[in-house]
């Protein structure tokens, strides 16, 4: 499903010559598919999924190039409705500093949970934003979607509404041309070769990041950061080559420092063999992971 104002040209008619460029940013609610929206548009992993609220920390940025213009796609953190604390204040910030300066605001819903205080923390968010709203019904491969209608009874507040699934990428072609259709004209942002401004050691923390959330219980992960010290490119014995990368999990205090290592080191050694394997399909070749858990108390604030 998709539509444009009345009167307006149809995404099919941008002109491949009108080359249109500009931000686009993924708001909504905590695990309503942003990040992998963000990957399946991309075609790549850049953003970590989880079924833990606010996995995503930091706004990243995925290009997505076509013969009529390049999105540059920013992924934010979810609105959580939870217990005051400065994390959770700190990523609705992000998320709120993501809306200045964009060209095209996607809100990405799911329609299987009914519209709750959350998604109205992301609806005041965009009161003030002037530029071009699409909604976008995630999950469409979902058996049951009990609160389409709902969501359908505000279209009328968005330039477009669009039905996708994330998963197994149906509406995205029409998302794309639709975000295209409201960019300005003007010049690439990034090389067409390039898919992210993330550098690699950050994507590799995240990846690292990912597997603390999935492998650990509910309150460490909100208390860890990674910090990637050094990636080199190295051979293997039969002279492969391979990349030596040496981390640490940053714990908030020396009670999850234990919990992360584990009885003999066999938590740390699960994350690690996790992480390896996503890490080596990401990166094409064998990586040799070493990886430690050192206490940072800043992250108890």
């Amino acid at each position: 499903m998709s539509e444009a104002n009345p009167g307006q040209a149809t995404p099919t008619e941008v002109q491949p010559a009108e080359t249109r460029c500009g931000l686009a940013v993924l708001v909504g609610r905590t695990n309503v598919g942003k990040s992998t929206l963000l990957n399946a548009l991309v075609g790549r992993k850049l953003s970590i999924v989880t079924p833990k609220p606010q996995t995503t920390r930091d706004p990243i940025q995925g290009v997505v190039n076509r013969p009529e213009g390049q999105i540059v796609f920013v992924d934010t953190p979810g609105f959580f409705k939870t217990h005051a604390n400065r994390l959770v204040d700190r990523l609705h910030e992000r998320a709120r500093r993501a809306l200045q300066g964009i060209d095209v605001v996607v809100h990405v819903v799911d329609p299987s949970r009914a519209i709750g205080p959350e998604d109205e923390m992301v609806l005041e968010a965009l009161q003030g934003v002037r530029q071009p709203r699409l909604l976008c019904l995630n999950k469409s491969d979902l058996p049951e979607r009990p609160h389409v209608e709902a969501w359908l009874a505000r279209r009328e507040s968005y330039a477009g509404c669009y039905e996708v699934s994330a998963y197994t990428g149906q509406g995205l072609e029409e998302l794309v041309r639709g975000i295209l259709h409201h960019l300005p004209v003007g010049p690439r942002l990034y090389p067409e070769d390039q898919i992210t401004n993330a550098d690699q050691r950050f994507l590799i923390g995240e990846i690292i990041r990912e597997k603390v959330y999935l492998l650990m219980d509910e309150e460490v992960p909100y208390r860890t950061a990674v910090e990637v010290h050094g990636v080199e490119e190295t051979r293997d014995r039969q002279g492969r080559p391979m990349y030596h990368i040496k981390a640490s999990i940053l714990a908030a205090n020396p009670r999850y420092q234990r919990m992360l290592i584990g009885v003999g080191g066999r938590r740390i050694r699960e994350i690690g063999r996790a992480a390896r394997v996503d890490l080596e399909a990401q990166l094409g070749r064998k990586v040799f992971l070493d990886m430690d858990v050192l206490v940072d108390r800043s992250l108890e604030r």
